[in-house]
């Protein structure tokens, strides 16, 4: 009989015990619980304030895009900014500033450079070009495109070297704007009475399938003038 106490005793022990250690690891699951249902309303929480954000800045940006078409120029003209315009630069500029997404400060920049070079003021788009393509966070298709539009917008009266530096990054084969570098090559070649030089390069673009028929078409006129010139 004293055996039998004795074990209910001890297994009245073992049960208590085991209630009590029960209760620690309820205890420490419900905080971790607790803890982890805190750090996914933060994250969540945080998430939503993020595209809030986004939101915002998308907002800014294409409203400054109505504004900055409020007015039409013909491609190669320059003229005075209309007041929606001038208020579209003031909304892009926003976007460089604060905690815009990569994306949409490199599309301002270059709305705004548009704008800036279409009123006159090369010397401020170029600035933005610049800031584009020396940007390692940018879509690096954009980067080559502020490239171009830099080269493109000096290749009158910019420096033959430097312009040939930048555009030989983008001449290589499979480069998204070759056949756009390789006229601008050809046409600082004219510039510079290299005109075999750029006859070959007109011949290539326009026998070329992958630049696009437009600028096929004018490399083909380009080669049917210089023929008419007996260049």
């Amino acid at each position: 009989m004293a055996d039998d106490i004795f074990r209910e005793v001890d297994e009245d022990l073992r049960a208590e015990r085991l209630r009590a250690l029960a209760r620690r690891y309820v205890v420490a699951a419900v905080a971790v619980v607790a803890v982890i249902c805190a750090g996914v309303g933060g994250w969540q929480y945080h998430a939503w304030r993020a595209r809030q954000a986004d939101r915002a800045w998308a907002a800014t940006y294409f409203a400054a895009l109505r504004a900055a078409g409020s007015s039409s120029i013909t491609p190669g003209e320059t003229a005075p900014l209309t007041p929606q315009q001038k208020d579209a630069l003031t909304r892009l500029a926003t976007l460089d500033q604060g905690s815009a997404p990569v994306g949409l400060r490199t599309m301002a920049r270059l709305e705004r450079a548009s704008l800036l070079a279409s009123s006159g003021d090369v010397k401020a788009a170029l600035g933005l070009w610049d800031q584009v393509q020396a940007d390692d966070g940018a879509d690096p298709l954009l980067r080559g495109l502020a490239d171009l539009l830099w080269v493109q917008h000096q290749i009158d009266a910019g420096d033959p070297a430097t312009l040939r530096s930048r555009l030989a990054t983008l001449d290589g084969a499979g480069k998204p704007w070759r056949a756009l570098a390789v006229e601008c090559e050809a046409l600082l070649d004219l510039r510079q009475g290299h005109d075999a030089d750029a006859r070959r390069r007109f011949a290539q673009i326009s026998a070329s399938s992958d630049a696009p028929e437009g600028l096929r078409a004018r490399a083909g006129g380009l080669l049917q003038t210089m023929n008419g010139a007996g260049l």
